[in-house]
């Protein structure tokens, strides 16, 4: 799973939940409370719908993997999870779900960062043509306007185009 600080976010044994195929679904954060760390970990649902961290459009209804990291590898300060495609050439996605808290864009930042650089060669070793991560906040759902310079900053830190917005569009 892990060497030297290295993860590979596609292995097998991360998987927790079925691929699904719906145009619209969300994804939430884990009980951050909870004994179990099966419980701590982020999830996606299509139930309750008005309390979702980050919204998912996929119009196409293309089949997705979502992986949760955080709680679901052995590392400290790692993003959420991950989503992306079951074919090869398709889009990745990190995500990052974050409450209200008044630090939330440097901390997600750094999470994203970390997890796409312990996760890189994964990364590259499956040839995705779209990466991107996105920052959520379900109480603040259109950030990112304000923070061009902060997103291009971590485009050209990463390679990865980052979105600091609640709705994710698989293209």
């Amino acid at each position: 799973m892990k060497q030297d600080g290295a993860i590979d976010i596609f292995d097998p044994e991360l998987l927790v939940e079925e691929p699904r195929s719906e145009d619209l679904f969300g994804v939430n954060d884990g009980d951050s409370n909870a004994p179990a760390k099966e419980l701590r970990r982020a999830y996606t649902t299509t139930v309750g719908d008005d309390s979702w961290n980050a919204i998912v459009h996929n119009a196409s209804r293309k089949t997705l993997q979502f992986v949760p990291v955080d709680h679901n590898v052995e590392m400290d300060a790692l993003c959420d999870g991950i989503l992306y495609e079951h074919l090869a050439n398709a889009q990745l996605v990190f995500i990052e779900l974050k409450g209200g808290r008044k630090d939330w864009i440097q901390q997600g930042i750094e999470q994203l960062k970390r997890t796409i650089n312990a996760s890189m060669a994964s990364i590259k070793s499956i040839g995705f043509t779209r990466c991107e991560a996105y920052l959520c906040n379900n109480r603040h759902p259109h950030f990112a306007y304000s923070h061009k310079e902060v997103m291009q900053r971590f485009r050209n830190e990463t390679s990865v185009r980052l979105y600091i917005q609640q709705a994710i569009t698989v293209v």
